[in-house]
């Protein structure tokens, strides 16, 4: 995808399989999948914790460059598995050894944002199908080498870990909108509720924009997914107001923003409004995905239409899924060798962190901007330690 690109050119509508598939007793088990693991922090312990709890899956490698995380996740493998694996995490890069292996299958990534859009494209160039935590990246000019990357090894499978996505209710009622049962889409109305919190307790990168991406990038693009599930349509433009320094105002290395309201403009009429903050109070709290069309009005994380006139709501058909069967379709995917067989693909995540840095520079220009704007503002990365 070359650096001309415009919205237009921009899209590429994906498909995903809906179906999961599980392995029932009697049925022949498939060769182990050798699974490596590179971050495994919080976020990166939970998803090894759920996959030695899948079948047919053996963890040979992890990497973390925390000596207490690495020893943790290398003493609970060796707990399920009987066998202890390969450490990595020397320093920052020693990633790139784990991924250089002949028998590593597949890597599941759980790393701080900045990371990702690195790693990402290295697990493409080294032709290791990856699961790879949200957000894709944090910069313009990272997504589009990974929408070029998606396209050079099509190989590969990659999964973007919006577990939301794995909800077979969920992407019933996504079925039905876009089956017309809600009629035209009119408005969305989504926010994001969090508890006032300061985050001391959390890892520092969090606190700074330019290692997160801010909150619009690192945390909304679940629901910003939702969006792009519905509508297969990038935003054309947006407009946003917000502050900073309000949960943390003596601290000057916190420079994300805690609190702000955008506004969504898509090319079919389609509004977007949504409310972003830590501010809130006991009670107060939640969130909301909600679209509104001229027949009634969907609930996707409640999985249910209302539709007007009637009392009782059209609820989702399909089995529930979270984190743990959006790794069962990733493994699936990969034995298969089908690319496009995962719930969230590297478009679901594209256009998730666009609308993220679209609302981004809405709010710090203080003005409307343009997708098309947005695409051109392509040259930043993120502040990575040099490669020795």
């Amino acid at each position: 995808m070359g650096d001309g690109m415009t919205r237009r050119t921009f899209v590429k509508l994906g498909a995903a399989s809906l179906a999961f598939r599980a392995f029932s007793v009697g049925q022949a088990q498939p060769k182990p999948l050798r699974v490596a693991f590179v971050g495994v922090g919080g976020r990166g312990t939970l998803l090894l914790r759920t996959t030695l709890e899948l079948p047919a899956v053996q963890v040979v490698a992890v990497c973390d460059v925390e000596p207490s995380h690495l020893e943790r996740a290398c003493q609970l493998v060796e707990q399920a598995q009987g066998k202890r694996p390969e450490a990595y995490g020397k320093h920052p890069y020693h990633y790139r050894d784990l991924l250089a292996r002949d028998d590593v299958d597949c890597v599941v990534f759980a790393t701080p944002c900045y990371w990702h859009g690195v790693m990402y494209l290295d697990a493409f160039k080294a032709g290791k199908h990856f699961y790879g935590e949200k957000p894709l990246a944090i910069t313009v000019r990272e997504l589009k080498l990974l929408q070029d990357a998606r396209k050079r090894y099509p190989q590969v499978v990659a999964q973007v870990g919006f577990q939301w996505g794995a909800h077979q209710g969920r992407a019933d009622i996504v079925r039905k909108i876009r089956d017309g049962v809600i009629g035209d889409l009119i408005e969305g109305r989504f926010y994001r509720h969090n508890s006032w919190a300061s985050l001391s307790g959390w890892r520092g990168w969090l606190k700074k924009r330019a290692l997160s991406g801010d909150w619009m990038v690192e945390q909304a693009v679940h629901e910003f997914n939702l969006i792009w599930w519905v509508t297969q349509t990038h935003p054309s433009a947006a407009y946003a107001v917000g502050r900073r320094n309000i949960v943390e105002p003596e601290n000057p290395e916190r420079d994300v923003t805690d609190f702000y309201i955008a506004t969504l403009e898509y090319p079919n009429g389609l509004t977007v409004h949504y409310t972003h903050s830590w501010i809130n109070p006991q009670g107060y709290t939640g969130i909301a995905t909600h679209f509104i069309g001229t027949k009634g009005a969907a609930d996707l994380l409640g999985c249910t239409i209302q539709l007007r006139g009637q009392n009782e709501p059209v609820r989702g058909e399909g089995e529930p899924g979270d984190t743990k069967e959006l790794l069962q379709n990733f493994f699936d995917a990969v034995r298969a060798g089908d690319p496009t067989q995962v719930y969230c693909g590297i478009d679901n995540g594209v256009a998730a962190s666009l609308v993220g840095l679209l609302i981004r520079k809405a709010m710090d220009e203080k003005r409307r901007v343009t997708l098309d704007e947005l695409l051109r503002d392509d040259k930043e990365m993120p502040p990575l330690p040099p490669a020795s």
